[in-house]
């Protein structure tokens, strides 16, 4: 496996899903909407900044940044975001059921979970595994969040009155 070609193909990967969430950001009118598709888009960036930094260990030394303190700090900080911005109630609050959205965001991030235990699983060097095994567990969050708003939503809007 090419490890540096694996980790910028991840790169561009996390780049597009920022790139997706700020732009949808505009799309809903509540604010607390439009902030957690803000913050999601900052999620990926970090993403993206961590691989960019074991890329660099990896070309500066030919191994992989796996110390605990990094990966629990990141791991921590999306948990802390998840607990503390209550994400599932926001999505619930918006006064913009957009299914189409909600599903873009589910499937994207189950392509990166998917990609990333892929990644994971065609690895030889237990550090990289780590670090892809940990990074399919992040976006497998994210899926997770957007599948169950995407499914109530949907469950909502086939059970409408049809006709007014």
């Amino acid at each position: 496996m090419d490890y540096e070609q694996v980790l910028k193909y991840a790169m561009q990967m996390e780049l597009d899903g920022s790139n997706f969430f700020k732009e949808k950001a505009g799309h809903f009118s509540n604010p607390t909407t439009q902030k957690l598709f803000q913050d999601l888009s900052d999620v990926e960036m970090e993403h993206y900044a961590y691989l960019e930094r074991q890329l660099k260990a990896y070309g500066d030394n030919g191994g992989f940044d796996t110390s605990g303190e990094v990966m629990d700090r990141e791991e921590d900080i999306f948990k802390a975001r998840e607990e503390s911005e209550h994400i599932e109630e926001t999505l619930k609050e918006s006064d913009i059921p957009d299914l189409t959205i909600l599903r873009m965001a589910y499937l994207i991030e189950r392509d990166y979970k998917e990609f990333y235990e892929r990644a994971a699983e065609y690895a030889k060097e237990e550090g990289i595994k780590a670090i892809f095994t940990k990074l399919s567990k992040w976006e497998e969050g994210h899926e997770r969040i957007f599948k169950s708003e995407y499914d109530r939503r949907m469950k909502e809007y086939m059970t409408l009155p049809w006709g007014g």
